[in-house]
């Protein structure tokens, strides 16, 4: 039976082939229109937090299940109570060096997501890199309490919040206006809500991460 799977996926993926390509062209209209519905330069972000904004709520709320999931599958294991770390001072430097260029990239992504490439999601996985990177390099016990002194959990249930609220505000046409095209404060609620999406992201990967790392260790 394995044969007539294969053949199968095959004929699966042939199957555009066979009929004709859509003609090229004619794209320009509809970039223009993209561009003045959304009021940003960036079509993607427009897409993703405009055009299709109902669908970008059930992906946030889909990494929220998946974050909370994590947390209460891990939380009945026992915590480890020695944690193999990077020792070598080169590997650590590297590391720590490497999270700072993510969260600067994560900060400018953020910021200008929606003016260039980029955008929350983009955002979120470059801050979940950064703290990563820290996690690994050692620094877990210090990130740890900055974790819980922070309020971290709440600062991610709060940016989940306001996002949700934010993109039906958007969704019924409320909106605080356009702005200048291509100006930082442009595009409605767009710039917001990439934030909120960096936000719930980067503290989001960060619990996950902690989670794995304090139950199952680096190694």
């Amino acid at each position: 039976m394995i044969w007539l799977y294969v053949l199968s996926a095959v004929a699966l993926l042939l199957a555009p082939l066979a009929g004709p390509f859509a003609p090229v062209g004619g794209m320009a209209p509809l970039i223009q229109e993209l561009a003045k519905e959304s009021g940003i330069p960036n079509l993607v972000s427009g897409v993703i937090l405009h055009t299709r904004l109902f669908d970008t709520i059930g992906e946030v709320l889909v990494f929220t299940l998946a974050s909370i999931g994590v947390r209460q599958m891990l939380g009945a294991e026992p915590v480890r109570q020695r944690i193999r770390t990077l020792t070598d001072i080169p590997s650590r430097v590297v590391c720590e060096q490497v999270a700072t260029l993510a969260a600067l990239v994560a900060v400018e992504t953020a910021l200008r997501g929606h003016l260039s490439p980029g955008g929350g999601f983009a955002a979120g996985v470059a801050g979940g890199t950064a703290i990563g990177l820290v996690l690994i390099s050692g620094g877990r016990q210090q990130r740890d309490r900055l974790h819980q002194r922070g309020s971290a959990n709440r600062w991610e249930e709060a940016a989940v919040i306001s996002f949700v609220v934010l993109a039906f505000l958007s969704l019924e046409g409320l909106s605080p206006g356009m702005g200048r095209f291509g100006s930082l404060l442009s595009g409605g609620w767009i710039p917001l809500l990439n934030l909120l999406v960096a936000l719930k992201v980067t503290l989001g990967s960060w619990a996950m991460i902690q989670r794995f790392i304090q139950h199952r260790g680096l190694l």
